[in-house]
């Protein structure tokens, strides 16, 4: 089993690498008047699309809480290459998935990763292909499922759901299943062009390959953790005020974006068509909107699942205690 671990662990491999790599005692700049922060060109990312809209238009919601600083915002496919940016000192803080998040803080001894606050529970579904006779768990067996990225949190919720269903899967492609980290679009050209079995992703390719492709849903997590607020610790140690005003700038950014569904909206659907050099429809994002929970709390005990889910996929070993993973000013040095 352990041989198994290591294969199916590659990304952590590769971060414990470039952590090894780095200086033990690098000291963070103080001075520095940047803050890079990471998001997906997902739905499941509102509050970081709300904002790079803002930022976008010249009166951006971070930098109102942050005067004298520049936010830098960087784009990211899934959750591993998110990761990868906080090991390699190319981003301070990140919004990523429950997963990725809880595999980087492992890998480093709980010495690389915190999370700041909630942001999204939901919007992650399984979907089946509209001809491919796929009604229940057992009919997978021989068939394919796409995820966005190895060891991202719908990677993670795809391997831990064969497993509890009595069905197999592995890198090498064996097993009764075969998992296949795709990215999102071209997971939605496939299943236009029914070559692919079934996907699990989230928001808003939940939606088009409803609209699309005639996928069907099978699974959905309306209560799963999806995307939270996530921080270098280096970072963190070094800028305590700022790191206090981006909690309450996302918190009260949550608050105002329940309170202006609409224009909020708008601005995810003009932040991803920005991003994507591609359409996007409002009416999809607002059925998107439907199956998402805007939250400010982090759920400590829907992460403790996450753990057992990815040790039940092989895809984790040993985590330290996980209340080590939320951030608190006041306990940074600890």
């Amino acid at each position: 089993m352990l041989a198994r671990v290591k294969r199916m662990r590659i990304w952590v491999i590769a971060l414990g690498a470039m952590l090894l790599g780095l200086p033990a005692c690098q000291r963070e700049d103080a001075t520095e008047k940047v803050i890079r922060i990471g998001s997906f060109p997902n739905i499941t990312h509102v509050q970081a699309l709300v904002a790079r809209n803002m930022s976008r238009e010249g009166n951006g919601w971070f930098e109102r809480y942050l005067p004298g600083y520049t936010v830098q915002w960087q784009t990211y496919n899934a959750g591993p290459s998110a990761a990868e940016a906080i090991f390699g000192r190319t981003a301070d803080l990140t919004y990523i998935g429950p997963s990725p998040a809880i595999n980087a803080y492992a890998v480093s001894s709980g010495r690389e990763m915190r999370l700041l606050t909630g942001a999204v529970n939901g919007g992650a579904a399984l979907l089946v292909a509209p001809d491919s006779g796929i009604l229940r768990p057992s009919d997978f067996r021989g068939k394919s499922i796409a995820t966005p990225q190895l060891g991202n949190t719908q990677d993670v919720s795809c391997r831990a759901w064969l497993a509890k269903n009595g069905l197999t899967c592995t890198l090498e492609g064996g097993g009764d299943v075969r998992v296949s980290p795709t990215t999102s679009s071209l997971q939605l050209q496939l299943m236009k062009q029914g070559k692919l079995d079934a996907s699990w992703t989230v928001e808003p390719w939940v939606s088009l390959m409803e609209e699309l492709a005639g996928a069907h849903l099978l699974v959905q997590e309306p209560n799963v953790v999806t995307t939270v607020l996530a921080g270098r610790l280096a970072w963190l140690q070094a800028h305590q005020k700022e790191a206090a005003a981006v909690i309450r700038a996302h918190t009260d950014l949550t608050k105002w974006i329940l309170a202006h569904p609409q224009e909020a909206q708008q601005r995810v659907a003009t932040e991803l068509s920005e991003l994507t050099q591609s359409p996007v429809d409002f009416e999809l994002v607002r059925t998107a909107w439907q199956r998402l929970t805007l939250t400010n709390e982090i759920d400590l005990a829907g992460l403790r699942q996450f753990v057992k889910d990815a040790q039940a996929a092989d895809l984790l070993d040993r985590v330290p205690p996980l209340e080590g993973i939320l951030y608190s000013p006041l306990k940074s040095h600890d």
